[in-house]
């Protein structure tokens, strides 16, 4: 089965826009179309980011949903360690190098993002990098 890290921001916006593309995304993992590879610092990025007002309050994200989503993650995917030798510099965004360090550690065939920067690599050892779309 194909092995796909789904970026902190497809996660994010799966959650709050119901009918969007991310949303196919995680729609189509939760149809077991796909294994979602993940890791506590994925976790904790989506975690925290919904706690940001501009995102929790603006849409109605409540302690509840979080905890939703973080029990999902860590229950329903393939959590992977990410161990500090795994983390290497490859953007800009130190986030962004420990999402790819999932991938890699995870043997992931596809990380799929809407972060322009990864998605400008198009792929990182051997790993695909997608948009929802695609």
């Amino acid at each position: 089965m194909m092995r796909v890290v789904p970026d902190v921001n497809v996660i994010i916006s799966a959650i709050i826009a119901p009918l969007g593309t991310p949303r196919q995304v995680l729609n189509a993992w939760q149809a077991q179309r796909f294994t979602a590879i993940t890791s506590e610092g994925i976790i904790a990025q989506v975690e925290e980011k919904l706690h940001y007002p501009r995102i929790g309050q603006a849409y109605g994200i409540t302690e509840d949903d979080i905890r939703w989503v973080g029990g999902l993650l860590r229950t329903q995917a393939k959590v992977v360690v990410v161990p500090p030798g795994a983390l290497a510099e490859v953007v800009d965004d130190p986030e962004d190098d420990y999402v790819l360090a999932t991938g890699i550690v995870g043997e992931a065939d596809y990380l799929v993002t809407v972060d322009r920067e990864l998605l400008a690599l198009r792929e990182h050892q051997g790993m695909k990098i997608v948009s929802p779309r695609a």
